[in-house]
C-alpha cells in the first residue's frame, strides 16, 4: 500500500519470498529519479528479528546502488551472498517499474 508521509514522500513495503527480503521503498512525489531502501532478510526458522534497515541504500537513474549495512561485520554466506546479488536485480526492476509508471 501506497503512502504519502510528511516529509513528502511516498512509502510502500514488499516482501520477495523467493530471495527471503522484506523491502520498504521510498521516493520523492515529485522526484522518481532516486528509490530509496530499507530492506532485512527473513529467515525461516531464525528467532533473530533483523531491523528493517539491517541493509539500506538508494538506487538512481544510471542504475548505480548505494548501500549500507547496519553492522559492519556481517557472516557472510554463499547463500546471503546469492541472495544479495538477486535483491538488488529486485530493487533494479522496481526502479524500472516506478519510473514507467511516472513517463
Amino acid at each position: 500500500m501506497l503512502h504519502l508521509d510528511d516529509k513528502g514522500s511516498f512509502q510502500y513495503t514488499k516482501q520477495y519470498k523467493a530471495i527471503a527480503f522484506m523491502v520498504s521503498f521510498s521516493y520523492r512525489a515529485n522526484d522518481c529519479s532516486n528509490l530509496f531502501f530499507r530492506a532485512k532478510p527473513i529467515e525461516p526458522g531464525d528467532n533473530r528479528n533483523f531491523p528493517m534497515d539491517f541493509i539500506y541504500g538508494k538506487i538512481d537513474a544510471d542504475f548505480e546502488l548505494q548501500i549500507g549495512i547496519r553492522e559492519f561485520q556481517i557472516v557472510m554466506t554463499k547463500d546471503l551472498h546469492e541472495r544479495m546479488g538477486l535483491l538488488y536485480d529486485e530493487i533494479r526492476n522496481e526502479y524500472v517499474e516506478l519510473n514507467n509508471k511516472h513517463l
